[in-house]
């Protein structure tokens, strides 16, 4: 899904240390009072979330701690809390639960320049060939074996080797032609460009081809590039490029909204995956439980989030940051998970609103 290749290795192995001033002054300060908020009636997702963060802290190494406003936490810590969070869910009283909860927790509020932008994202379903055909021409490509992930500080360079020397990976216009691709990687599928564009901005889909059994496929890697959005050569062409609009203006603007989308020189490559949708660290992403947030903030992390929009609303609703995005940056951004079909694309592409993101993390 949308996550950071680099960094879901570097924090499996080494220390993630945010030091408390670091972290106060670039998003965060603590709120004294819980809010008010009663035990969640859904609490089969809730605990499916609550699992797979337990799972991803399990797998850490013993090593891996991160430090928040002087106080360190190690995995031990954040596992006990998980647990904590189970038993405490159980309280069938409001003020005792919120009593329990405050007792447990410490919270954090994010006050950034992004402070409280909350967006939503899906798995995308799409049609797909096996050969190339008519609209369904282009690749969705397995990750190349000429593909080196590097790090330069805290920036990730992805290169390749030529001619001895490392040179920046191809852009998405160059990886169009099969002659650049082809002796190193090989295609899952051929679709269409939308539908490919937005199979690279959700990181996942589930591609249906005929006369064979639907598969999914999520995000493996990509050739390091900023994204360009579409949005500013389409602006006055396309309504908006929310799913349905972007597919009804590229039967009108055929031209205008391909170049657009080849403008764009990221490229996302994909692999098969059996199971559920996986977000970074492999974690299972649950429907309106898991969400992608900067990658500075730890993953496996509850939080609240409270927000309205013209399809949606959530009160104080507990969800775990098991993703990242590539464009989610700054710790006020987050990126809402609303699950596969067709109403989480139609809700997904207008939610786009302020909020209040709070991170629970463990009283010591």
């Amino acid at each position: 899904m949308r996550f950071v290749f680099f960094f879901i290795l570097f924090s499996l192995v080494f220390t993630h240390i945010l030091q408390g001033k670091d972290l106060e002054e670039s998003g965060f300060i603590s709120v004294d009072e819980a809010p008010l908020f009663l035990p969640d009636p859904n609490t089969d997702t809730l605990h499916r979330a609550i699992r797979e963060s337990e799972s991803y802290y399990e797998k850490l190494s013993p090593e891996w701690k991160i430090t928040i406003k002087g106080t360190s936490f190690n995995k031990n810590d954040m596992l006990k809390s998980l647990r904590t969070l189970k038993k405490i869910l159980k309280e069938k009283d409001p003020e005792s639960f919120r009593n329990r909860f405050q007792n447990s927790f410490s919270i954090l509020e994010t006050v950034d320049q992004h402070q409280g932008k909350i967006t939503a994202y899906y798995e995308v379903i799409m049609e797909g060939r096996t050969l190339p055909e008519g609209e369904f021409v282009h690749p969705i490509l397995e990750t190349p074996s000429d593909l080196i992930v590097k790090k330069q500080g805290n920036e990730r360079i992805v290169v390749k080797s030529a001619n001895g020397n490392l040179v920046p990976y191809e852009t998405r216009i160059e990886l169009f032609e099969p002659s650049v691709w082809k002796n190193k990687t090989k295609a899952i599928s051929y679709v269409k460009i939308t539908d490919l564009h937005l199979a690279q901005l959700e990181g996942s889909a589930i591609i249906q081809t005929p006369n064979k059994d639907p598969f999914r496929i999520t995000y493996s890697s990509d050739n390091g590039k900023e994204y360009l959005s579409p949005a500013e050569s389409l602006r006055g062409i396309c309504k908006s490029l929310i799913p349905s609009d972007l597919r009804n203006c590229i039967v009108e603007f055929p031209k205008e909204v391909r170049d657009a989308i080849l403008k764009n020189p990221r490229y996302v490559f994909f692999k098969r995956e059996p199971s559920s949708p996986r977000g970074s660290g492999g974690i299972e992403l649950i429907p309106k439980r898991s969400v992608a947030m900067d990658p500075n903030i730890p993953l496996g992390i509850p939080a609240l989030i409270t927000f309205e929009s013209p399809v949606l609303t959530e009160k104080n609703r507990i969800v775990f940051v098991h993703d990242r995005g590539s464009k989610i940056q700054g710790h006020g951004r987050l990126d809402y998970f609303l699950g596969t079909g067709k109403k989480a694309e139609e809700q997904a592409g207008r939610i786009q609103t302020q909020g209040r993101i709070l991170l629970i993390l463990p009283k010591k």
